[in-house]
């Protein structure tokens, strides 16, 4: 499989990698195609994480039905879409291709012709995992382009509460850039994540 700016990976009903593209490979695997290939997904995430999508693998097998992915994994939003193929190279069973890319960025969308849209609950935030939940909320704003005032009236915070969960992104994510900043809360797709767009008046616990 060659890089269409898309994550594309081929698993058996094991969950075992048959194929995997370099972007697959670098957000789930965080390792080479060619090391992946042969892996279980047990073997390169959590285990519920992997439980829980091998067992969406499995529906899609089993019902022959696709199945979109609202996933979120080493801190990309993607949307990823699951299909049964008939067979594989070697393999005379039905394995899964799924197809990934940044979240709003999929030309296919199964769901329009009704195929269910899956939210997984273990997930990876990968260089933001170390944040806490108000400094998420923080990030997330900065995302949207705001001012440390804008974000304290958003949060119903101090300033300079805000301008000290600042000062833990710099720290924590290695980053001083205030656009750096936003690029990572935009890719992990963060605004939804914590709610904020659902309910910008309604007060966050610090």
């Amino acid at each position: 499989m060659t890089d269409s700016g898309a994550g594309v990976l081929i698993l058996d009903v094991q969950g075992r990698v048959l194929s995997i593209n370099d972007m697959a490979a670098r957000i789930f695997a965080r390792r080479s195609a060619g090391e992946a290939v042969g892996l279980r997904l047990s073997d390169i995430m959590p285990s519920a994480a992997a439980g829980e999508r091998l067992e969406i693998v499995r529906q899609v097998l089993s019902s022959g039905l696709a199945m979109m992915v609202r996933d979120l994994w080493s801190g990309y939003a993607l949307r990823c879409t699951i299909r049964r193929l008939e067979s594989w190279a070697d393999s005379a069973q039905p394995v899964a291709m799924i197809v990934c890319a940044p979240e709003g960025g999929l030309i296919d969308d199964p769901t329009q012709a009704g195929a269910r849209m899956i939210e997984p609950k273990h997930v990876d935030l990968g260089p933001l995992s170390d944040l806490t939940a108000s400094e998420l909320k923080v990030l997330a704003l900065i995302g949207e382009g705001l001012s440390n005032a804008e974000i304290a009236a958003r949060l119903h915070r101090a300033v300079k509460t805000v301008e000290s969960h600042r000062a833990a992104l710099t720290d924590k994510t290695g980053t001083s850039s205030r656009v750096q900043l936003g690029l990572m809360a935009r890719r992990a797709g963060l605004l939804r994540r914590v709610g904020l767009h659902e309910s910008a008046s309604a007060p966050v616990a610090n």
